[in-house]
């Protein structure tokens, strides 16, 4: 609402600090003045643009707040709330058993194909909250909040306006709404967009050589996370190389390879290699979608977020180089990923921080970035020109009402109760695990092997790390899971395997039913189909019981892995199934 009416100008890779709003020595106002005391240019006042921006910030900080009340609601939930968080749990057990986190692909394990931050820092916090999924959401949850905190200091920082700041972090926290309430479960995604933004803000800022490492630091710890991250990490460190701090790229650009090579060689000796195929391999091998290529722009970005690139339209003129390479390879990252098979709604996170950076920066009133990094003579004439007018006021203001406009759609139409699980949810998993502990043995439940772990029974792979293995063209992984799941069916190494389909597991041999029958009665039969449930990515949970050939009762199975005792509990429909998977 307020500012000052002097407004300081922000160079692009400038390499000094930002200045502050500017003050003036005005004369003395007579005889009674004579120490000439410093007094603001002009009265603050009050006018459209900055209560455009206010409003934008307004409905920024709802939806910050109408994430945060949903993430904390669901938080302590007991059960995956995403298809693949169980995996996450299973990873985060393995580090904490000391066993190694990559390995051969196995009927036993197969990890999801990310790098091991996100895992062992999870780990360090189960070791002090214990083994659950609470440590894992409540690191998602601090990350993504980390991240809303950056961008909007990034873009308070660029424009001089607080507002501008809260409605760009208000913006990201409004994607929630429209990917499967992501930002707060137990997977990867959350930590690599705070690592990323808060890589961009190092890199923009840096201004001696603790902070050239600190970039680099910043940097590999997102590529760390997710080896979608280096592709930021050489859009930035080449833009800061060719720059006038290009001095301090040096020391940046050491920091960054260091740490990625030596823990890519650490890792790939301890694990025989398995790390490098799951990390930088696997999804090579993964087949393109080619309807993909153009459903990213059609179908998840501009209509998602269309109003918003109107936005950053307008403003694209103020955009820092070294921010405007960052949000690129942002978008890079995400579309690389989605056009490939498995790709999902996830891997549209950074797209969606890169959007709503650079919406928050055409907020503000400010000329440069792009043209001041290489300004000529004739470039300078015209930043002139646009300082000198009342336009640039107005094309702010306008960006921030189609930032108001953009809120406005993606708030419309999220019901938080969908997106939070009931007691009744927290009740049918219950009994799953009871009955699970009650009957005993190696049970394969492959769409959620967090249940084994809950059971205290000896997890198996989880069947959507399997198929990113499965689909892979490559024989060495598809081979070793195979070997694995046809010596474990031969020897009749489960009692029980649970499955959401009723065809045979992914992966498991053709002969499976000669081994294997499975019972014509399904699990929880007076359970309606809503409940237990995932509430973010694909629905599903466990309906169909295959037993050892000439082994025990399948209704008395059946019934000891229900959890007979208990009642089934009463509830209605009320959540419709969500999205795809991630990746």
């Amino acid at each position: 609402m307020l500012s000052v009416s002097n407004p300081v100008t922000h160079r692009a890779d400038h390499a000094g600090p930002a200045a502050t709003p500017a003050l003036e020595l005005l004369p003395e106002s007579g005889p009674g003045d004579p120490a000439g005391r410093l007094r603001v240019a002009s009265r603050r006042r009050w006018d459209l643009p900055r209560a455009v921006r206010l409003a934008a910030a307004l409905l920024g900080l709802a939806a910050i707040a109408t994430y945060l009340v949903t993430a904390l609601l669901r938080l302590t939930y007991p059960f995956p709330l995403e298809y693949l968080e169980s995996n996450s749990l299973v990873e985060v057990q393995r580090i904490l058993s000391g066993r190694p986190l990559y390995a051969a692909p196995a009927v036993g394990y197969v990890p999801d194909g990310y790098p091991p931050l996100y895992f062992a820092t999870s780990a360090a916090a189960a070791t002090v909250l214990g083994l659950s999924y609470l440590p894992l959401r409540l690191l998602s949850l601090v990350s993504s909040l980390a991240c809303f905190a950056v961008l909007g200091r990034l873009v308070q920082r660029e424009t001089a306006s607080a507002a501008a700041g809260i409605a760009a972090a208000g913006l990201l926290a409004a994607t929630y709404f429209v990917t499967d309430t992501w930002f707060d479960v137990a997977r990867v995604d959350s930590l690599f967009i705070a690592l990323s933004v808060a890589a961009l803000y190092a890199a923009r800022w840096m201004r001696r050589s603790c902070g050239a490492v600190a970039t680099g630091l910043l940097l590999a710890a997102a590529s760390l996370t997710k080896q979608n991250g280096l592709a930021e990490g050489v859009a930035v460190l080449t833009v800061l190389g060719f720059g006038p701090r290009r001095r301090l790229a040096w020391p940046a650009a050491l920091t960054y390879g260091a740490v990625l090579g030596i823990s890519t060689l650490a890792l790939g000796l301890a694990s025989h290699g398995w790390y490098v195929y799951y990390v930088f391999v696997l999804m090579t091998e993964h087949t393109l979608k080619y309807a993909a290529f153009g459903q990213f722009w059609t179908v998840h970005l501009l209509p998602v977020l269309g109003i918003a690139c109107c936005a950053l339209v307008l403003g694209a003129r103020r955009i820092p180089l070294v921010l405007f390479a960052g949000c690129v390879a942002l978008v890079i990252e995400s579309y690389a990923t989605l056009v490939h098979s498995g790709g999902a709604v996830n891997d549209l996170l950074p797209a969606y921080l890169a959007l709503a950076l650079l919406a928050g920066l055409a907020m503000g009133d400010h000329p440069g970035g792009l043209v001041s990094f290489c300004a000529d003579r004739l470039a300078r004439a015209r930043i002139a020109n646009w300082r000198a007018g009342k336009v640039r006021h107005w094309v702010a203001a306008a960006a921030a009402a189609l930032v108001i406009a953009q809120l406005a759609v993606l708030v419309n139409g999220f019901h938080p109760g969908r997106a939070i699980p009931t007691g009744a949810d927290r009740t049918v998993g219950s009994r799953l695990t009871s009955g699970m502990r009650a009957l005993g043995g190696a049970i394969a439940v492959p769409s959620d092997p967090g249940l084994e772990l809950q059971a205290g029974l000896p997890a198996v792979a989880h069947q959507g790390a399997t198929d990113d293995v499965l689909r892979a063209s490559g024989p060495a992984g598809t081979a070793s899971f195979r070997s694995s799941a046809a010596r474990a069916v031969a020897a009749r190494r489960f009692s029980a395997i649970v499955t959401e389909n009723a065809g045979p597991p992914d992966g498991f041999p053709r002969d499976l039913m000669r081994y294997y029958r499975r019972c014509p009665q399904t699990l929880l039969p007076g359970v309606p189909a809503a409940l237990f449930q995932a509430v973010a990515g694909p629905p599903g949970r466990p309906v169909y019981v295959w037993l050892p050939v000439g082994g025990a009762s399948c209704a008395a199975t059946v019934r000891v892995l229900g959890g007979s005792a208990a009642a089934a509990p009463a509830a209605q429909p009320r959540r419709p199934g969500g999205s795809g998977g991630g990746t």
